[in-house]
Protein backbone atom coordinates (compact mmCIF):
# COMPACT_ATOMS: atom_id res chain seq x y z
CA UNK A 1 0.00 0.00 0.00
CA UNK A 2 1.58 3.20 -1.15
CA UNK A 3 1.56 6.63 0.39
CA UNK A 4 -0.89 7.94 -2.24
CA UNK A 5 -3.30 5.11 -1.50
CA UNK A 6 -3.27 5.94 2.22
CA UNK A 7 -3.85 9.61 1.41
CA UNK A 8 -6.93 8.72 -0.64
CA UNK A 9 -8.34 6.63 2.25
CA UNK A 10 -7.72 9.46 4.67
CA UNK A 11 -9.50 11.86 2.32
CA UNK A 12 -12.54 9.54 2.08
CA UNK A 13 -12.72 9.08 5.86
CA UNK A 14 -12.38 12.82 6.44
CA UNK A 15 -15.18 13.56 3.97
CA UNK A 16 -17.43 10.93 5.55
CA UNK A 17 -16.69 12.37 8.99
CA UNK A 18 -17.64 15.86 7.81
CA UNK A 19 -20.82 14.51 6.18
CA UNK A 20 -21.75 12.72 9.43
CA UNK A 21 -21.20 15.94 11.38
CA UNK A 22 -23.46 17.81 8.94
CA UNK A 23 -26.04 15.01 9.23
CA UNK A 24 -25.95 15.29 13.02
CA UNK A 25 -26.48 19.05 12.84
CA UNK A 26 -29.41 18.47 10.45
CA UNK A 27 -30.88 15.88 12.84
CA UNK A 28 -30.71 18.27 15.78
CA UNK A 29 -32.11 21.13 13.68
CA UNK A 30 -34.98 18.94 12.45
CA UNK A 31 -35.86 18.04 16.03
CA UNK A 32 -36.63 21.72 16.73
CA UNK A 33 -38.94 22.08 13.72
CA UNK A 34 -42.63 21.68 14.49
CA UNK A 35 -43.95 19.69 11.54
CA UNK A 36 -47.68 20.01 10.90
CA UNK A 37 -47.99 16.26 10.34
CA UNK A 38 -46.13 13.74 12.46
CA UNK A 39 -45.34 11.47 9.55
CA UNK A 40 -43.50 14.27 7.74
CA UNK A 41 -41.22 14.73 10.74
CA UNK A 42 -40.75 10.98 10.90
CA UNK A 43 -39.91 10.85 7.20
CA UNK A 44 -37.36 13.68 7.54
CA UNK A 45 -35.70 12.06 10.55
CA UNK A 46 -35.56 8.62 8.97
CA UNK A 47 -34.21 10.07 5.72
CA UNK A 48 -31.34 11.80 7.51
CA UNK A 49 -30.66 8.66 9.55
CA UNK A 50 -30.75 6.52 6.40
CA UNK A 51 -28.15 8.68 4.65
CA UNK A 52 -25.92 8.57 7.73
CA UNK A 53 -26.34 4.78 8.02
CA UNK A 54 -25.43 4.38 4.35
CA UNK A 55 -22.27 6.45 4.80
CA UNK A 56 -21.17 4.37 7.78
CA UNK A 57 -22.01 1.01 6.17
CA UNK A 58 -20.54 1.84 2.78
CA UNK A 59 -17.30 3.39 3.97
CA UNK A 60 -16.43 2.21 7.48
CA UNK A 61 -17.84 -1.30 7.03
CA UNK A 62 -16.47 -1.40 3.45
CA UNK A 63 -19.76 -2.64 1.96
CA UNK A 64 -19.24 -0.50 -1.14
CA UNK A 65 -16.44 -2.88 -2.19
CA UNK A 66 -18.45 -6.06 -1.66
CA UNK A 67 -19.90 -8.26 -4.39
CA UNK A 68 -23.46 -7.90 -5.60
CA UNK A 69 -24.49 -10.87 -3.44
CA UNK A 70 -24.60 -8.61 -0.36
CA UNK A 71 -27.46 -6.52 -1.77
CA UNK A 72 -30.06 -9.31 -1.39
CA UNK A 73 -29.78 -9.59 2.40
CA UNK A 74 -29.55 -5.79 2.70
CA UNK A 75 -32.75 -5.37 0.67
CA UNK A 76 -34.48 -8.04 2.75
CA UNK A 77 -33.46 -6.16 5.89
CA UNK A 78 -35.03 -2.96 4.56
CA UNK A 79 -38.24 -4.85 3.69
CA UNK A 80 -38.47 -6.24 7.24
CA UNK A 81 -37.82 -2.77 8.67
CA UNK A 82 -40.70 -1.33 6.63
CA UNK A 83 -43.00 -4.17 7.74
CA UNK A 84 -42.09 -3.57 11.39
CA UNK A 85 -42.89 0.13 11.01
CA UNK A 86 -46.20 -0.67 9.31
CA UNK A 87 -47.48 -3.06 12.00
CA UNK A 88 -48.34 -0.37 14.60
CA UNK A 89 -49.83 1.86 11.91
CA UNK A 90 -52.08 -0.95 10.71
CA UNK A 91 -53.18 -1.74 14.28
CA UNK A 92 -53.81 1.91 15.10
CA UNK A 93 -56.03 2.34 12.04
CA UNK A 94 -57.87 -0.93 12.79
CA UNK A 95 -56.82 -2.45 9.49
CA UNK A 96 -55.59 -5.52 11.35
CA UNK A 97 -58.32 -6.52 13.76
CA UNK A 98 -59.28 -9.76 15.40
CA UNK A 99 -61.62 -10.49 18.30
CA UNK A 100 -59.26 -13.13 19.67
CA UNK A 101 -56.40 -10.63 20.06
CA UNK A 102 -58.21 -8.04 22.18
CA UNK A 103 -55.94 -7.57 25.18
CA UNK A 104 -57.30 -4.34 26.65
CA UNK A 105 -60.78 -3.00 27.25
CA UNK A 106 -61.76 0.65 26.71
CA UNK A 107 -60.16 1.75 29.99
CA UNK A 108 -56.80 0.21 29.18
CA UNK A 109 -57.16 -2.58 31.73
CA UNK A 110 -56.21 -6.12 30.82
CA UNK A 111 -59.22 -8.07 29.66
CA UNK A 112 -58.47 -11.60 30.91
CA UNK A 113 -61.74 -13.04 29.66
CA UNK A 114 -60.75 -12.56 26.02
CA UNK A 115 -57.04 -13.40 26.24
CA UNK A 116 -56.42 -16.83 24.77
CA UNK A 117 -53.81 -18.91 26.54
CA UNK A 118 -52.09 -21.89 24.96
CA UNK A 119 -54.48 -24.83 25.22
Amino acid sequence: MGHDDIESHIKVYRNVFIALLVGTVLTVAASYINFSLVWIGLLVGLSIAGVKAYLVAANFMHLNNESNMIYGPLLLTVVFLVVLFLIPILWHNNIVNSETTVLFDDNGKTNHSQVKHGD
